[in-house]
């Protein structure tokens, strides 16, 4: 039963909200929206509020949100956030996923909800359905990377990007939740959805694929946010994302392939996004209660948000606007002084920037084609502009690093001291090879070994007061594992209701396995469990990548706009995407439709 403390404390945090959406549930479709993560930290995700308000534009759809209740959260069934419905209610349980480790999360939140299944006796199948619980669909980075680990968990996973889909999916879902089985049979036809028990081989030793959608057209995203919330990082900003994909091509990079190719929106989009969420005013919050009001400000988001080709012309329409601005970081070959001189005007705390690496060498490895010199310049401009803080982004665990990369991004952290004169923080963190990359094949670096560099570098750098933050290797060896995994890690997240690393490795024992079985090199061109994903791009490419790298070489690069390129093979093998029925076409009946193949 629903507790009062879980009402009051879900109204607290709408009282607090501006642009939340309530409808009654009476004859709509109800499709719950989860975050698998606490509140505060989904409410900074921009696809969330993406498909929050795409499910509620539709006028016989209800959508609501429900995010990951902590151990400290109040106990009693997971219900969502606008009206304390139980999440077991709805038609539909949707999730959005970022990252591996919220796996188990997602768990969690199903087994709290009481729908959960024990997958241990059916790996190869979705969970059996019934017409009394909600159809369980999820998507997201995580997902179009490699499905694998959760398709025990769940009725259809969406892979790629969802905006492509969502008119269609949503006149599958009203129209044909109320059987179950023929429901299916219909999303498995949908390019994109990947249906685990439909799912057989076209013919054997061929398994069929899932295209991963992209929208080709920008002007048919709105990706802007309309919910604010104090209670948030970001919550009183409008995100705006200004381009999609990067096409710088690093080769530790997910979002730089599963998001090919790059697209940009236009400035005066943008800067009309912009004018209209700036009309608003918001309240401003001060020891407990509202003080004032005032606009929100603009946060850029992008992979890549100084890579926009017209960014200047961005920065300085955006300054004209009287706009506070944030981005997540900068690239510095070359670098945005005019987005600098906004962030700057701003009050902005904190610039960051990523070499990633601390030589050349290993930057030229890992693809990155900025010089110490564009980098040194960058933090000039922000000791000129009085920024109070800087961030560097690094990453330990490189393939090919040594001792001598690590020393380099000592005395390239000291020599940043001689000229940034303010608060300095690094970021060391373990880096993980992620399916859909150049380095797909390549092992993680041992535990021990992270563990001993970024003592190294705690060591060098914090004498000079220089702050160093080190993510945990042991769960990057976790993420690794649930990143490069298949469906027998279903049983293992099952099973971890108190999840640790410790607790981790102890469960994949119980079932025959090991994390290095996971974490392990592998041969180039062979079968992976994420193979399931046509990502669009060749795996020739990735080993011609892969072999740059050797060599100690930068590789392709595909600006924005240049979708007639044929390198890297995206931007010709996924007519799918095109084939994908426009809005007019996807709110007719469900019988009036034929099928896509």
């Amino acid at each position: 039963m629903v507790s009062w403390k879980q009402i009051a404390a879900a109204r607290a945090l709408l009282d607090r909200e501006t642009g939340t959406i309530r409808k009654d549930h009476g004859g709509r479709l109800t499709v719950a929206l989860a975050y698998p993560n606490r509140y505060a930290i989904g409410m900074a995700s921009l696809a969330l509020q993406i498909l929050y308000r795409a499910f509620n534009a539709v006028p016989d759809v209800v959508c609501e949100r429900v995010f990951w209740p902590d151990a400290q959260a109040t106990r009693g069934p997971l219900i969502t956030l606008e009206s304390q419905t139980p999440v077991a209610d709805f038609a539909v349980w949707a999730f959005t996923i970022s990252f591996e480790l919220d796996y188990f999360n997602v768990i969690a939140m199903l087994r709290r909800a009481g729908l959960m299944l024990d997958p241990t006796d059916r790996l190869d199948a979705a969970p059996a359905l019934t017409q009394n619980r909600p159809l369980l669909i999820a998507g997201g980075p995580a997902v179009s990377a490699n499905p694998e680990p959760l398709t025990p968990f769940f009725d259809a996973l969406v892979i790629g990007e969802a905006e492509e889909l969502l008119p269609r999916l949503i006149a599958l879902l009203r129209d044909g939740i109320h059987d179950r089985a023929a429901l299916l049979d219909e999303l498995d036809r949908l390019p994109g959805v990947y249906v685990p028990a439909r799912f057989t081989p076209l013919r054997a030793g061929a398994p069929r694929t899932i295209e991963r959608l992209w929208v080709a057209d920008v002007n048919r995203l709105e990706p802007v946010s309309h919910l604010y919330t104090p209670d948030a990082e970001f919550g009183q900003m409008c995100l705006i994302e200004i381009a999609r994909g990067c096409g710088r091509g690093c080769r530790f990079c997910l979002a730089g392939y599963v998001y090919r190719p790059p697209r940009e929106q236009p400035v005066a989009r943008i800067l009309a996004w912009a004018a209209e969420a700036l009309a608003q005013r918001l309240p401003v919050y001060a020891h407990g209660g509202p003080t004032g009001e005032r606009p929100p400000g603009i946060g850029l988001v992008s992979a890549a948000v100084s890579d926009h080709s017209r960014i200047d012309e961005l920065a300085d329409g955006l300054r004209a606007l009287g706009a506070r601005i944030s981005v997540s970081s900068m690239r510095t070959d070359p670098i945005s002084v005019p987005l600098l001189r906004a962030l700057a005007a701003s009050a902005a705390q904190t610039l960051t920037i990523a070499p990633e690496a601390g030589t050349e060498r290993l930057r030229r490895v890992i693809g990155k084609s900025q010089t110490e010199a564009d980098l040194l310049h960058a933090v000039e401009l922000a000791q000129t502009l009085k920024f109070p803080g800087l961030k560097l982004y690094f990453m330990v665990g490189h393939p090919t690093e040594t001792d001598d990369d690590i020393q380099g991004i000592v005395d390239f952290t000291l020599k940043v001291r001689t000229i940034f004169r303010r608060r300095i923080t690094i970021n060391a963190t373990p880096y993980v090879p992620k399916p859909h990359t150049p380095f797909q094949w390549e092992a993680l670096a041992p535990v021990r070994v992270l563990q001993a560099r970024q003592a190294i570098l705690k060591r060098a750098l914090t004498r000079y007061e220089i702050t160093v933050d080190a993510d945990s290797p042991s769960w990057a060896e976790v993420q690794a594992v649930l990143a490069r995994g298949d469906r027998r890690l279903a049983p293992v997240l099952w099973e971890l209701e108190q999840p640790t690393p410790r607790a981790f490795h102890t469960a994949l024992a119980r079932h025959g396995l090991s994390a290095a079985e996971f974490t392990a090199a592998r041969s180039v061109g062979s079968r992976q469990p994420w193979d399931i994903v046509a990502s669009g791009i060749r795996p020739t490419f990735f080993q011609y990548e892969r072999r740059l790298a050797a060599d100690e070489r930068t590789g392709h690069r595909c600006p924005p706009g240049a979708v007639h390129c044929a390198a890297c093979g995206v931007c010709v093998t996924l007519p799918a995407n095109r084939a994908v029925a426009d809005l007019t076409l996807a709110l007719e009946p469900v019988a009036d439709r034929a099928t896509d193949r």
